[in-house]
């Protein structure tokens, strides 16, 4: 009777991982609690997985995140990431370099150091993995963290952009008023490009021309009231009255020897 019910118990279990299109997956851990675990979809050929991450205190713990198995190995390295989406960006998550595994989370710079996990690799239940996976993607979290949120990215980019203009106003003893045109950044733009550095360029060679000379300091705080940036199809910035619009490009390079000459030959 024992051994029918173990039968029933190992049938059922191997019923419930073969309804589920995965995999046996794997656990990595790190000494401070740290977990990934990773599940393959089938068929592994396509190169699917899902990763489900724990304690790393950080906005991914509690998801199951779709990924893409991306092989950059050579003759003498074996080397993998996992990549997925997040906030409409290509992020990798999980990165091997032969037998050393590294996490990646939003909020810390420094990777997480994980290896492999025998004792939750042998709990691991790649069914109950890829169930809340889909629960999170029918209730719209997993969307939600993967599509690209252009307030939240405009609203840290303009508190960069503010601390450029408080050093400045330190530097010049001035009050400027100074803004980013977001209505002329598109999204590729926002996504790939530190738009505060472009933006900000202007503003640091100014407090650089006050740091200079007391004549310079002078001019600009007489001269200079608002700063405005915008992106165009060229670096043409222009001054209208004490007005310094600053209209850049993603192309621009050597900004900040531009802007010296700008503001030399213009205030």
């Amino acid at each position: 009777m024992v051994a029918v019910i173990v039968a029933a118990i190992a049938l059922g279990a191997s019923q419930a991982l073969a309804a589920a299109p995965v995999e046996a997956g794997k656990v990595y851990s790190g000494t401070e609690g740290e977990e990934v675990a990773v599940v393959p979809l089938s068929p592994r050929s396509d190169k699917k997985f899902i990763l489900r991450v724990k304690g790393t205190g950080s906005d991914f713990d509690g998801l199951v995140l779709p990924c893409e198995l991306n092989d950059w190995s050579t003759r003498s390295t074996e080397q993998f990431n996992y990549s997925t989406q997040w906030q409409g960006r290509k992020y990798t998550a999980l990165h091997q370099r032969d037998t050393r595994y590294e996490l990646y989370v939003p909020g810390r710079q420094r990777a997480i150091r994980v290896s492999f996990d025998e004792k939750k690799t042998a709990a691991l239940k790649p069914e109950e993995v890829y169930a809340q996976h889909q629960k999170q993607m029918a209730d719209g979290t997993l969307k939600k963290v993967m599509a690209f949120n252009r307030k939240g990215e405009e609203a840290g980019q303009d508190k960069e952009y503010a601390n450029t203009v408080l050093e400045m106003n330190n530097a010049c003893g001035t009050s400027v008023a100074a803004r980013i045109d977001w209505s002329s950044v598109d999204e590729d733009q926002l996504k790939e490009l530190s738009i505060s550095s472009y933006c900000g360029t202007p503003l640091t060679v100014l407090k650089d021309l006050c740091g200079r000379s007391s004549i310079a300091k002078q001019t600009i705080q007489e001269k200079v009231k608002r700063v405005s940036c915008r992106f165009g199809p060229e670096l043409a910035p222009k001054i209208e009255a004490d007005h310094v619009i600053w209209t850049t490009t993603r192309e621009a390079s050597n900004q900040d020897k531009f802007a010296t000459k700008f503001f030399k030959q213009n205030l």
